[in-house]
């Protein structure tokens, strides 16, 4: 079911992205029909790096067609790709990366309604962005403090399992950083939805990389110069608490970090106080298979790069109860 307060702030855009666009030199395109599918000629326009134009097409289709899932799905994907390199360049233009993220998470929650699995996790990959604007704006303990609701965060089941196994193999009070689209929605996810693993801060390393605002805060609450490299920050806030890297972060080179594996992450640091508050459990994916969710073989790779740095998982996680019916985990196969 279409939201009409979502379909018509997501029309209100467009139509601000049709005042606002520089002139073309080549048109867009009356009827979409003539040109093939609205879909195939904006992913065609923003191949051409024509993204201006690929929004107003795609807006201009579902002004019509408002129930073609696929379209607010692509259009949600170049709004996030936006919000992420205006990440990524510096805040070229300040406040516009707030707007980019807001039509973004409309269009995929209109997405995720009409798409069910495929959307939801591109929907979560946005509410993340908009918290990172929050991060750079108030703080890492300011803006993670609300959590969200289930309803506006729709993380799929298996994907809400495998992030409470990555949060629940990092020592308590640690910094894990993430890497993958996957593991990043996956541990974001339930980190937002709830508060039983508030006592971790979460780090995206491609943003502590580029963005000096997003660096500034998590160096502030890591407890590192927000002049150092994350390795480096990483070093100094071992000093203090745990650091952890999840399945898809390779090990950061550094002389002064030993890294060792710690259920399914890298762990250096002060070693664990305590049993993590819940046990490790690939119970979801089993049930569901690769077949029961199209984000079931992700978490699977992600599953099988940890039991490549953590071979004990293969006689561990991989073989309890709950894990009967697993799909094959490639590492732990003799």
């Amino acid at each position: 079911m279409i939201r009409p307060a979502r379909l018509a702030m997501l029309s209100l855009t467009c139509v601000v992205w049709a005042a606002v666009l520089p002139a073309q030199t080549t048109p867009v395109g009356g009827n979409a029909a003539s040109i093939g599918s609205a879909v195939a000629r904006a992913e065609s326009l923003v191949r051409e790096g024509r993204r201006g134009d690929a929004k107003l097409l795609l807006g201009q289709h579902l002004a019509t067609v408002p129930n073609d899932g696929r379209a607010w799905f692509a259009l949600g994907q170049i709004h996030l790709s936006d919000a992420q390199a205006w990440h990524r360049d510096g805040h070229p233009t300040e406040g516009s990366g707030i707007p980019l993220i807001e039509f973004a998470t409309s269009a995929f929650d209109q997405a995720h309604h009409l798409l069910a699995d495929s959307a939801s996790v591109y929907l979560v990959m946005a509410i993340v962005e908009r918290t990172t604007s929050r991060i750079e704006r108030l703080g890492w303990t300011t803006a993670t403090s609300p959590a969200v609701a289930p309803e506006e965060l729709p993380l799929p089941p298996v994907l809400r399992e495998l992030g409470r196994n990555l949060m629940g193999s990092c020592p308590r009070s640690g910094v894990l950083v993430t890497g993958s689209l996957v593991e990043t929605a996956a541990v974001w996810g339930v980190r937002l939805l709830s508060d039983e693993y508030d006592d971790l801060i979460l780090i995206r390393p491609d943003l502590y990389a580029f963005d000096a605002d997003y660096r500034g805060q998590m160096a502030t609450a890591i407890g590192a110069d927000p002049e150092l490299t994350l390795p480096a920050a990483l070093v100094r806030a071992s000093a203090r608490r745990p650091v952890c890297l999840a399945p898809s972060v390779d090990s950061i080179p550094s002389p002064s970090l030993d890294w060792h594996p710690v259920r399914m992450v890298l762990a250096a640091g002060p070693t664990a106080t305590g049993e993590s508050p819940s046990p490790l459990s690939v119970h979801l994916l089993a049930r569901t298979g690769l077949a029961g969710s199209v984000w079931s073989e992700a978490a699977r790779e992600i599953y099988d790069l940890a039991a490549r740095r953590n071979r004990q998982l293969c006689q561990t996680l991989f073989t309890r109860s709950d894990a009967q019916g697993l799909p094959a985990i490639a590492s732990c196969r003799p």
